[in-house]
């Protein structure tokens, strides 16, 4: 399998410190047409990579990452972060194949508020990369506002659903609207006011409705690599707040298959940040950032098939859904018909319909072609400046033997 990999051209190889999703999808996508994807990754996280790539290989650094990559000799190498880190600085700074990376956050002083030490590193890995596989528009805002230098080939590739089940109907039979929250949110328990979902929360419950909190993946009870991560601490105050609420509901989290099932039964996904009128303010993230990023929960709610309530702040999310027509502008129902308003929403058959279309056109094995292409293009470029770099050596090397040698310290 490995000296296969190492002869095929259609190939790439996967390098992260952070396995999630994204990873797993897009190397879904590419074997089934027919690429191999190979995995070196550091087992960070409960998400498992096998059965959806080639070969596996789990490393304790990157120092390890480094080492093993070089000896499989790969085409291209495609690298995973949830922000900067050792992996992919090393990776950018010492290659041995083509590099693009590919990072949730971007770490520039127009976007974050906080961990400066980020920023110049980040910075380094933009300008030396082969390739950016673009999330969002963070990237080009730190182009616009930062002055980074980015990758000559640059991939819009947000996080799209997997589009790989039937349609499923099995909503709560009680009759009553139910909201999820799926993910990270900003809490307001570690002085992060971004989202303010607390205030929200409230609200919501306050017109009788039910919100569900999934939290993210790294409060799993079967997951303890994270230890800065305290369940009862983190939540305390919605846990306060759901002894007496009948209509707030907190759960495990759970791993990324149940979960998909469990979307099933609600009404509503919904994001928020960065709104005045619910009590947001930046205190972590610039504005640029929430208008530029990406939230990968939006493949999960459409695979699930739940409009999406969100507030026009995270403005990118905002404006890619209103282009489908699957969104609900927070800001224009929160008043007291707003329980009404959410009735309506679910009886539109128009809204049913977009949230098909947009499904399709938003699925990984949709997008992969143009995964591909981008490969293609970036391992093409790459062989072209290599055979360039070999002319000029082959031109410089006969030039020596002609010049004149009182010429030599010119």
């Amino acid at each position: 399998m490995l000296e296969l990999f190492k002869t095929n051209p259609e190939s790439v190889l996967f390098i992260t410190s952070q396995l999630r999703q994204r990873e797993i999808k897009m190397a879904y996508a590419l074997k089934s047409m027919g690429w191999m994807v190979g995995l070196i990754y550091f087992n960070s996280t409960p998400f498992k990579p096998e059965g959806y790539f080639d070969f596996i290989s789990e490393v304790k650094s990157a120092k390890e990452a480094h080492k093993y990559a070089k000896k499989l000799a790969p085409k291209l190498i495609h690298v995973f972060s949830g922000a900067i880190d050792d992996y992919v600085l090393l990776f950018c700074r010492k290659k041995v194949a083509p590099v693009v990376i590919d990072l949730n956050d971007i770490f520039t002083p127009a976007l974050m508020d906080y961990c400066p030490e980020r920023y110049s590193p980040t910075r380094e890995a933009l300008a030396l990369a082969d390739g950016f596989c673009a999330r969002d528009l963070q990237v080009k805002c730190a182009e616009k506002k930062d002055h980074c230098q980015l990758p000559e080939h640059i991939l819009f590739f947000p996080e799209y659903c997997w589009n790989n089940k039937p349609v499923i109907h099995h909503k709560k039979s009680d009759n009553e609207i139910h909201i999820v929250s799926v993910g990270t949110i900003s809490l307001e328990t570690n002085g992060m006011f971004d989202c303010c979902y607390l205030k929200l929360t409230e609200f919501i419950t306050d017109h009788k409705i039910h919100l569900h909190i999934y939290p993210p993946w790294y409060y799993r009870k079967d997951h303890s690599l994270t230890s800065s991560a305290n369940f009862k601490r983190d939540y305390a105050q919605f846990l306060k707040l759901e002894e007496n609420n009948p209509y707030l509901h907190i759960h495990d989290s759970l791993p990324v298959e149940d979960l998909a099932d469990a979307l099933y039964q609600y009404d509503f996904g919904i994001i928020s940040g960065g709104c005045k009128e619910f009590g947001q303010t930046y205190s972590h993230f610039k504005p640029s950032y929430v208008a530029s990023c990406y939230s990968g929960r939006i493949s999960d709610y459409l695979d699930a098939r739940l409009p999406i309530l969100i507030n026009d702040e995270v403005a990118f999310n905002f404006q890619l859904l209103k282009r489908y027509g699957v969104c609900v502008n927070l800001k224009e129902i929160t008043g007291s018909h707003f329980k009404s308003v959410l009735q309506e929403v679910l009886q539109d058959a128009v809204m049913k319909k977009n949230i098909e279309t947009a499904i399709t056109k938003l699925s990984i094995t949709m997008n992969a072609p143009r995964l591909i292409k981008f490969y293609t293009k970036i391992m093409h470029s790459s062989a072209v400046n290599t055979n360039m770099s070999m002319n000029y050596s082959f031109i410089f090397k006969k030039l020596a033997k002609i010049i004149p040698k009182k010429w030599a310290g010119f």
